[in-house]
């Protein structure tokens, strides 16, 4: 009989969507390596803790364990920072005593074997948990052992002997680098700002490229009066574009006041849209001959800005000197030489991929394309005096603590390769350079900026990194008295490199619980940016980790994405080909994960995406290798500032689905059965509310509990109490379809083929769709209200931003019904669609396209969306009420309840910054005025043509209405 688990009865959603905000920057991961996606630690703590633990569990006594005190004053227990907190040797120990109880033994086993960036096996090890680790990419696995397995062996006093080799590194580049890199008297350069060129067809002149020419614009009111930036001159007798420092006072908007008048650097953009133009002769020139001179010789450089300091001032600007091009142009002939010895340029090829397609066109075919010459040959330099440091590293502290500092020398240079670099850029409003993979992809900036290799880039990169290396440990030590009870000699944490469908070191029903955050489908191509890193690493850490660096590139034939580009050529569509492929491998994955896993055990799999094919294809997969779900929770865990959420739409939300062994004997199920038990499991009030924050909030109520209830909910109506909204929570419904669906297999049409689990996301959706209609409209009927229009009120609904997912556009489309999908684009004319994603269009734009007449007598009444973007549409056009009350009055919608209650509603769903809500809001404010005009002109109509003034009073008694 398999054990009742916390996670199967409640989850801390509330506190973790607080905890989680807490947590955005501040994960101690971050400064040691980039990875592309790393979910929190409270929120991994808290997935690990709530599957090993009992129901038992009180939620209060839950909070304790996680680190907080339930005793203590609410702001007080607020204030606590569970990310930065480790768990006190008491609250280990109770943690061990309900492992013993529940499990049998005292350390519960944990694996992950997706572990990428390290957060769920890093809160397992700070429990004392027997942990596995593994990754397929070695760039995962090196920055978990750095994380966890190296503190925990050597301790604190590593930290030394770290600062003790990144010092002499740094003192060796500054030697061998110095020529490279001067620096007139009493400057210390810290950057040099680039932007690329391309020679003009027209004119002939070289032409740099960049969308502004800002150096310095931080916002802070004691910086405004030093706001920098560059002015370009043009120079045709010398086929060039020369460069004039502007620094002085904000001026207006984004300006710098000078006594010529305000400068906006943005007026002198040189490339937009991937399109040049020539400050010296005018000419446009065309992405495709950019692209051409890219691919053929390659874009070129030219410097247009320094950045330096006098003694310890803050950061200065000047144009460029002699000296420096003179110092560039003796480190291109050095890389020159150092191209014809093998082996120490990372020139493997790019492999063509999803992310590294767009390379290719900008000339970049091999990997230190990346870097300019002098970048380069920084790179090189670190490389080598690196190398030449491993030898007296490994004879001074032997092989297994040298291991480890060569390890953290390693992550140093990936952050100078990562900050300097042609993907990086230069963030004016910071002043600073922002890393390549600070965006999840690969792209070639215009302009970009370069450290100074003689001292500001490595120290600077190495002080971000190795100073986390006690706070790591401090983070991940556990109380030395916990580890001298004889109990605990057994504790174990083991990283490997492995692929999640081959996992041979662990036994048959060997794992008491997993957690896991597998890939979500195409989302990130972690091979493939990776191998950024991974080429340099091997050229350290190859002799170190030989298993982990036997091939030339990552490993992307047994990673498990969706990526398209590997199945261009073969037969079929490449989306359908690599849908397939993701689906097999992560089949073959839980397969693995159902066979180490104890009959009794739990698996939670963490998944965040808002494509449905990705849900679809991930629980065919949990499903078909014998997994039930029992449980699913939503919380907050994207930050909101990489989201993009201002215009496009984005999940924050990762759903934890709680998955056992489906019983070997389940029945086969038939479709048409359980799709009204999905409708009624989200829908069906069953849940209570309960007080506050007590432990029985939220649990499903039975028997003699509902009579006790003091408000009955429906799940949807729970999801909300916990703040999830929007796509949100139409993801969150997804669990409870799952649950039910997932208790039999296979299941059945009435035809009697087997039915995908995307049918219950259907079923979910349109309870949801339904769902948020009712409520918006308070329980009022809705078939005054078209389709169309239920659709767009629900898309702003849900979605909140202008763009989102086409696929989930067609999924809500298909919730309504009542329309085709296609027809949104094509003739309603409400989205525009391109590459997957679409985007609302504006009453204006809708207007300009034929989408509908601000003519009475043509417009389409029954579609209110049409009504309603013709009133802001001539609002916006003639910026006053008359044409309005005229356009109304005419339609006679001004009398319509339902199009009043369609109003209503879309200031409700459209977000305040849109300017279809600031139109409708500044009309709607006026609605009095409008509609006392209205009554006034019928009034004088009626008494003009001698008739009662019945229909009057009834006109106004409709109105109050």
């Amino acid at each position: 009989m398999r054990p009742k688990l916390f996670i199967e009865k409640i989850f801390p959603v509330k506190l973790l969507n607080q905890q989680v905000n807490y947590e955005h920057g501040g994960n101690p991961f971050k400064g040691l390596h980039r990875w592309y996606s790393r979910k929190p630690l409270s929120f991994s703590r808290a997935s690990v803790l709530a599957s090993l633990l009992p129901e038992s569990v009180s939620l209060e006594e839950f909070e304790w364990l996680l680190g907080l005190d339930w005793r203590k004053f609410r702001g007080e227990r607020d204030a606590v920072r569970l990310y930065k907190t480790p768990p006190t040797a008491d609250r280990i120990e109770k943690v061990h005593d309900y492992c013993e109880q529940v499990w049998g033994h005292r350390q519960a086993s944990l694996m992950d074997a997706f572990a990428g960036g390290g957060s769920i096996p890093f809160e397992g090890v700070r429990y004392g948990l027997e942990v596995f680790a593994s990754d397929l990419n070695p760039v995962a696995v090196v920055t978990m052992k750095a994380a966890m397995e190296f503190p925990l062996k050597f301790g604190p006093e590593l930290q030394e002997e770290i600062d003790v080799w990144v010092q002499w590194v740094g003192d060796e580049a500054q030697r061998r680098l110095a020529e490279f890199f001067p620096s007139p008297p009493g400057e210390t350069v810290q950057n040099y700002l680039w932007a690329h060129t391309v020679v003009c067809p027209s004119c002939g002149s070289t032409v740099p490229l960049s969308p502004n020419w800002w150096l310095y614009k931080r916002p802070e009111k004691q910086n405004l009066h030093k706001w920098c930036a560059v002015k370009p001159i043009p120079n045709p007798q010398e086929k060039r574009v020369d460069f004039e420092l502007v620094r002085g006072k904000k001026g207006k908007g984004s300006t710098i006041q000078t006594p010529e008048g305000d400068f906006d650097p943005n007026d002198f953009s040189t490339i937009s849209r991937g399109v040049g133009k020539c400050p010296n002769c005018g000419s446009v020139i065309g992405d495709e001959v950019i692209k051409s001179q890219a691919q053929s010789k390659g874009l070129g450089h030219q410097l247009y800005a320094v950045a330096y300091k006098e003694g310890e001032s803050s950061l200065q600007f000047r144009v460029v000197n002699n000296l420096d091009i003179q110092s560039f142009d003796f480190a291109k002939a050095k890389i020159a030489e150092l191209e014809e010895v093998p082996g120490i340029l990372p020139i493997e090829s790019i492999p063509m991929g999803k992310e590294t397609h767009r390379l290719f066109p900008q000339g970049i075919n091999v990997w230190s394309d990346l870097f300019n010459p002098r970048q380069l040959l920084t790179l090189i330099a670190y490389v080598e005096i690196i190398n030449e440091a491993k030898f007296k590293i490994q004879e001074e502290y032997g092989f297994e603590k040298a291991e480890a500092i060569i390890t953290y020398l390693a992550m140093v240079l990936d952050r100078c390769a990562d900050s300097n670099c042609r993907l990086a850029h230069w963030d004016s409003s910071r002043a600073s350079s922002k890393a390549a993979s600070a965006q999840h992809s690969l792209n070639l900036m215009w302009n970009y900026p370069e450290s100074s290799g003689a001292g500001e880039l490595w120290f600077g990169c190495a002080r971000a990194i190795t100073s986390d290396y006690l706070r790591l440990y401090n983070l991940i030590a556990v109380t030395p008295k916990i580890w001298e009870d004889d109990r605990q000699k057994t504790r174990k944490t083991e990283i490997t490199s492995a692929s999640a469908d081959s996992l041979f070191n662990l036994p048959d029903n060997s794992l008491d619980a997993i957690v896991t955050d597998p890939p979500y489908y195409a989302t990130i191509q972690y091979a493939e940016l990776s191998d950024f890193f991974y080429v340099w690493q091997k050229r350290i850490l190859g002799d170190i980790f030989p298993d982990l660096y036997l091939s030339e590139l990552t490993d992307k034939d047994r990673e498990a994405v969706a990526n398209p580009s590997r199945f261009r050529n073969m037969g079929g569509r490449p989306d359908d080909l690599a849908a397939q492929d993701y689906e097999a491998k992560m089949s073959m994955a839980f397969s693995e994960h159902y066979r180490v896993l104890r009959d009794d055990g739990v698996m939670t799999v963490q998944f965040n995406h808002k494509d449905s094919g990705a849900w679809d294809v991930l629980t065919k997969s949990l499903i078909d290798a014998g997994f039930e779900i029992t449980a699913s929770w939503a919380v907050s865990t994207e930050n909101p500032q990489n989201l993009h959420q201002a215009k496009k739409n984005s999940v924050s939300s990762t759903v934890l689905l709680v998955c056992r062994k489906r019983d070997s004997n389940a029945s086969q199920g038939w479709w048409d059965d359980l799709r009204l038990e999905v409708q009624q499991t989200l829908t069906a009030k069953t849940l209570r509310r309960g007080e506050g924050d007590s432990p029985e909030s939220g649990i499903p109520a039975r028997g003699d509990q509902v009579a006790e209830a003091e408000e009955q909910l429906s799940r949807l109506e729970w999801l909300e109490e916990y703040g999830i909204t929007g796509i949100d929570l139409y993801l969150s419904a997804f669990g409870p379809a799952l649950n039910v669906f997932s208790r039999f297999h296979p299941i059945l049409d009435s035809s009697g083929d087997e039915v995908r689990p995307e049918l219950a996301f259907e079923e979910a959706r349109r309870a949801v769709a339904n769902y948020r209609l009712a409520k918006l409209l308070h329980g009022k009927d809705t078939s005054g209200i078209d389709a169309l229009t239920q659709w767009y009120l629900l898309a702003w609904d849900a979605f909140a931003a202008r763009e989102f997912p086409f696929d989930e556009a067609r999924q809500l489309a298909l919730a309504i019904g009542g329309f085709n999908v296609t027809d949104l684009a094509k003739k309603y004319k409400l989205l525009n669609s391109a590459s997957g994603s679409c985007k609302f269009l504006e009453p204006r734009q809708r207007l300009k396209k034929g989408a509908f007449s601000p003519n009475p007598e043509e417009l389409n009444k029954r579609q209110m969306v049409d009504g309603l973007h013709g009133a802001i549409a001539l609002y916006d056009e003639e910026n006053r009420l008359g044409p309005v009350r005229n356009f109304l009055q005419k339609t006679n919608l001004i009398t319509n309840p339902q199009f009043l209650k369609t109003w209503e509603i879309a200031l409700q769903v459209l977000p305040d910054k849109t300017p279809e809500f600031q139109t409708l809001q500044t009309l709607w404010l006026s609605m009095e005025e409008i509609k006392e005009t209205v009554i006034y002109e019928q009034l004088e109509l009626e008494t003009s043509n001698s008739d009662e003034s019945s229909g009057t009073q009834q006109l106004r008694l409709d109105l109050s209405e």
